[in-house]
């Protein structure tokens, strides 16, 4: 990856390449370090939320599945705790 070495004007702002006129997600990683992506905007016409997909029908044997996985649930893998460990990090 290139680095590229900016200073900040008065007002914290910075001029970076390939990123004039677009709408930008900047994510603080941490005290030092800053996230600058791209963002996409979608028009709110073509927008879709996830709970329009529901209910989803399961068979009978897919909900039996659920239900019996929702009483006894498995012990968590390792990419489960992995998950789990960065969300607490993350997130409190």
């Amino acid at each position: 990856m290139n680095e590229i070495i900016r200073t900040a004007d008065s007002k914290g702002r910075v001029a970076l390449p390939g990123f004039a006129n677009a709408t930008l997600i900047i994510e603080r990683v941490d005290d030092t370090e800053y996230r600058v992506r791209k963002a996409k905007v979608i028009p709110e016409k073509d927008l879709r939320f996830h709970e329009e997909d529901f209910p989803v029908d399961l068979s009978a044997r897919d909900a039996a599945n659920l239900a019996a996985v929702l009483e006894d649930p498995p012990a968590p893998n390792k990419a489960a705790r992995r998950a789990a460990k960065r969300f607490t990090k993350r997130h409190g």
